[in-house]
């Protein structure tokens, strides 16, 4: 690890009787704790920090992570995201399609309110996950976002690398 772990660098919310009720820490020492708790529970830590773009529309409420390059990125939809149960007419077969496997292959269970992911499932492209969980057409670059709102396509991914040219 990086620094040491010095406790004199952490600072406590008290409340009105002096009791110590959150713990303010720098960044580096928060890094420090998921690496020792990916020690003693590694899946634990792996569903929570991979799961770090969300997609919500209408009833449906998506978690999940870019996977592949940065340039054409998959994405994996994490257990427990919900999807639409609607889809437009003019989706695309191979969406109604994947859904029907999906359903067959018990990743997706229909409930009450949609459908629910059973267990993490990885989609060709960002844009093929948000369409399935919308139910209709949309691009996934721009639909994922993260904590701070910003969108795969804000974060880079999609872009195409430029060439290097190189002059003899």
């Amino acid at each position: 690890m990086d620094k040491d772990f010095d406790l004199n660098r952490v600072n406590f919310i008290v409340d009105n009787e002096g009791r110590q009720q959150a713990a303010i820490i720098p960044i580096d020492m928060y890094h420090q704790l998921q690496a020792l708790q990916s020690l003693i529970n590694p899946e634990a830590v792996q569903e929570k920090i991979q799961a770090d773009f969300q997609f919500e529309v209408k009833r449906a409420s998506a978690y999940g992570y870019p996977a592949g390059s940065k340039s054409r990125p998959q994405f994996v939809v994490t257990k427990g995201s919900t999807a639409n149960l609607g889809l437009t007419e003019s989706m695309r077969p191979a969406v109604r399609e994947l859904r029907e496997q999906l359903l067959r292959e018990h990743v997706l269970v229909e409930t009450e309110q949609g459908y629910e992911f059973l267990r993490d499932h990885q989609f060709a492209s960002p844009s093929l996950a948000a369409c399935l969980i919308a139910g209709n057409a949309r691009s996934g670059l721009d639909a994922w976002k993260d904590q701070w709102g910003r969108s795969l396509k804000d974060r880079g991914y999609g872009k195409k690398r430029p060439k290097i040219v190189r002059r003899s």
